[in-house]
């Protein structure tokens, strides 16, 4: 049995030291982090002198929302005056972070009084529903991210909707 020589030995040791660098670099790496949060969306809905809605207040809360996602309440309008009203629909919104990535459909009976781009329903409505004295009708409010949506990450919707009534023509 022969014994390595000291240039062998060293020759040995240099490359599996340099071996033993190789993999600990490959693995050693900063462990993946969250991305980005999805949207934050809160839609809130209130009572008004001729509406009563059921339940009251927030009707929506969705945290890290994310493309072709979306979130569902279904709400109680009814006319609580002696005369026929028409209620369109409205939307109050804090920042424009979301204003055109955010998707809403409001529904009466399955037929649409709105759907469209959160920025739209800054501005009333032009179809309504008519309530009739006592009338109540439930509403389905469908709010979500289009699977195109690009510009949503960490951002923020405070959505108050507003239904305007005045009396029917």
């Amino acid at each position: 049995m022969s014994i390595p020589s000291r240039g062998a030995t060293r020759w040995a040791g240099l490359t599996l030291g340099a071996l033993l660098v190789v993999l600990l670099l490959a693995g050693w790496g900063v462990a993946g982090g969250q991305t980005a949060p999805g949207a934050d969306v809160n839609v809130i809905v209130n009572r008004t002198g001729e509406l009563n809605i059921e339940p009251v207040g927030r009707l929506v809360s969705v945290r890290d929302l994310l493309p072709g996602h979306s979130a569902e309440a279904l709400f109680i309008v009814t006319n609580i005056t002696g005369t026929e009203r028409a209620v369109h629909l409205r939307a109050r919104v804090d920042g424009f972070d979301l204003d055109d990535q955010l998707a809403l459909r409001v529904t009466a009976w399955g037929r649409p009084l709105f759907s469209g781009k959160l920025g739209e329903l800054r501005t009333s409505t032009r179809r309504s529903l008519v309530l009739a004295p006592g009338a109540a009708v439930p509403l389905i409010l469908r709010v979500g991210l289009p699977s195109r949506a690009r510009a949503y990450r960490a951002r923020t919707a405070e959505v108050t909707l507003e239904l305007l009534s005045e009396a029917a023509r």
